[in-house]
């Protein structure tokens, strides 16, 4: 990716004004921005909001750059950040992600609850007896629990992992990148919601075209790039970014470009590597010659 002061701004922006994308507060403040940043150069922008059904109270929010019904090639990735876990992060498995997140959340909780209940015991019950419920000490503690409930609830909904640089920052930049520098009326982009948890972004796009979707994910780790796909014939020739067919991806359609570390069938990123604040530059170019291949390919 070439150097200019725009893509310097853009990596501030995304990677630490905005690099929180968990709650729908913030998941809306990173779309109003990257909305400005894409009209900029272009005007073919569009938000779909949405819901899984008619019941569901949670509401999702595609971003989508081109024609997504025209296009026969999709460029995606999905913005939204992901709660702190346990474990490695494991591609393509959507089961072991919401374990390994619920086990945090279970035991950060757990412990949260232990702490209240000392504090209550060591703390609170003394004060209450020896005090009147205005003095000094009784107000500090009713203002403690005050604090302690309001946190409760943050805690037990997840806390937001504050290391996102590589999942997913790394490729909302190579595609915000790229709806600058691809343009044709065959190409769509699509920045898509929830794809840290139940993967509702990506099912509504591939519900609204039959075009191949491109998939980025986490490509920005020091890690070798994989394509990966259960269609060979999506392969794309590239000497930097090994062809695997797997039976982990379910629609034909559908090819993701990623970097990791293949273990036995599966794909997964390190703590450690997760963790990285620095980009791999060669694999973010190697990401972008690639999305050349694949746009000069499906444009033909």
């Amino acid at each position: 990716m070439e150097q200019d002061e725009q893509l310097e701004d853009w990596y501030v922006r995304y990677h630490s004004i905005f690099g929180k994308r968990y709650t729908r507060k913030r998941k809306d403040r990173f779309l109003e921005s990257l909305s400005a940043d894409i009209r900029q150069f272009r005007s073919d922008v569009e938000l779909d909001t949405f819901k899984l059904n008619e019941k569901d109270i949670v509401e999702y929010k595609n971003l989508y750059v081109g024609d997504i019904k025209k296009a026969n090639t999709i460029i995606c990735t999905y913005y939204d950040t992901p709660a702190a876990h346990l474990g490695p992060y494991q591609f393509f498995n959507v089961e072991n992600r919401a374990k390994n997140t619920m086990m945090f959340i279970f035991i950060s909780s757990a412990l949260y609850i232990i702490f209240g209940l000392f504090f209550t015991w060591k703390v609170a019950v003394p004060v209450f007896q020896t005090n009147t419920l205005v003095s000094i000490l009784s107000l500090l503690c009713i203002l403690f629990y005050v604090l302690y409930f309001y946190f409760l609830k943050s805690v037990a909904r997840g806390w937001p992992n504050k290391h996102n640089l590589i999942r997913n920052t790394s490729s909302v930049l190579a595609q915000l990148y790229c709806t600058k520098q691809f343009k044709n009326k065959k190409l769509a982009f699509a920045f898509l919601d929830a794809g840290c948890t139940n993967n509702a972004g990506l099912e509504k796009v591939m519900g609204q075209s039959d075009a191949v979707i491109c998939m980025l994910d986490s490509i920005g780790s020091e890690k070798d790039l994989y394509q990966v796909m259960s269609n060979r014939k999506l392969a794309i020739s590239s000497n930097s970014v090994e062809a695997v067919v797997t039976t982990d991806i379910t629609n034909d359609r559908l090819l993701y470009v990623i970097s990791g570390s293949k273990e036995k069938d599966h794909f997964i990123l390190s703590k450690k590597e997760l963790q990285q604040n620095q980009l791999s530059d060669t694999n973010m170019n190697e990401v972008l010659h690639f999305l050349e291949q694949l746009v000069g390919r499906d444009s033909k």
